[in-house]
């Protein structure tokens, strides 16, 4: 049966400030800074999304606990987990790099990946996501190294130990091309591995995105609405075709909402038509990544669209 939940990435203009790394195409840390006001805190989110949003789950981002594996707002968040009723049902984990080809440094991020894992297993996440690589990463040939391969091995047989299921998602670099996606999933093998589909991150839209996050610094400010306005999505939704006989749960993204209340740039009446052509009933997690304006608003709208697409409820 579909369901609907909200992620806290929706709403992380209001959350406070957001840091996160990422291994560049070149092989570098690359460290991106947002200093969001805080106008709410995490341990805040899960009554407040069930208020707003009518939603009984959540997701949540493991970069936005500010402090890391010591971050007190952990405790907290898990706390108010159990005093709202609310479940958590995946959390998005975006340490290290599984591309890493050196294995002591892979090692490292597996380790660290197992901790945050069974912290967020123990609030009794569903799915816990990790990235098959650096988003930024350049492409490593067709099929994805053994060494991408064993670690998911270890970490879904981990995951599963504490209770949760191990996901992937298509997050940019090679993960965002479907057959590579298509080719990881059956390596691994569906006992260990399972697939978080995102409408939005296809390379039609997350290439013109990752350059504009690179570009130099003193380049003219660009609209990233403006950006995609142009885009063919047609192979956004070509992969949808491709990943949604796999999919084990969906992000509904959305990069803007206008004034008049239409979700940009994906057709979510006709991407989520597809995921139902292909008998998908699993749960839809809204992640809007739009800016400015009052994000709660913005994303109360995209999750009437998805309601009303999925009919939920109906």
């Amino acid at each position: 049966m579909t369901t609907l939940a909200m992620s806290s990435y929706s709403v992380r203009e209001h959350l406070g400030p957001v840091e996160f790394s990422f291994t560049d195409p070149e092989g570098e840390t690359r460290t991106f800074s947002f200093p969001y006001e805080s106008l709410t805190t995490l341990a805040e989110f899960p009554a407040r999304a069930k208020d707003a949003f009518g939603v009984d789950q959540i997701e949540t981002v493991a970069f936005q606990f500010s402090g890391g594996l010591a971050d007190p707002e952990l405790d907290a968040f898990a706390e108010a987990l159990t005093a709202s009723g609310v479940r958590l049902l995946n959390v998005a984990i975006d340490t290290g790099d599984l591309l890493e080809q050196d294995d002591d440094k892979r090692a490292a991020d597996v380790a660290e990946l197992k901790e945050w894992i069974a912290r967020f297993a123990d609030m009794g996440a569903q799915f816990v996501r990790v990235n098959p690589g650096s988003p930024f990463s350049a492409h490593h040939g067709e099929q994805p190294p053994a060494h991408l391969v064993n670690a998911l091995v270890e970490l879904g047989e981990y995951a599963a130990s504490r209770g949760s299921r191990l996901l992937v998602e298509n997050h940019g670099g090679p993960s965002s091309d479907p057959a590579w996606m298509l080719s990881l999933l059956d390596s691994v093998g569906s006992e260990h591995l399972g697939l978080l589909l995102d409408l939005g991150n296809f390379d039609a839209l997350m290439q013109p995105v990752m350059a504009l996050m690179f570009q130099p610094p003193g380049a003219p400010a660009v609209d990233p609405v403006t950006l995609l306005k142009n885009v063919d999505l047609g192979p956004v939704y070509a992969g949808i075709e491709k990943l949604a006989p796999r999919a084990e749960l969906v992000h509904v993204k959305a990069h803007d909402v206008d004034d008049s209340g239409i979700v940009r740039p994906i057709d979510l009446e006709h991407a989520i038509g597809i995921l139902r052509a292909h008998g998908f009933d699993g749960p839809l997690t809204v992640e809007y990544e739009g800016t400015g304006g009052d994000p709660w608003v913005k994303s109360s709208r995209v999750l009437d669209v998805a309601r009303q697409a999925a009919e939920v409820g109906a």
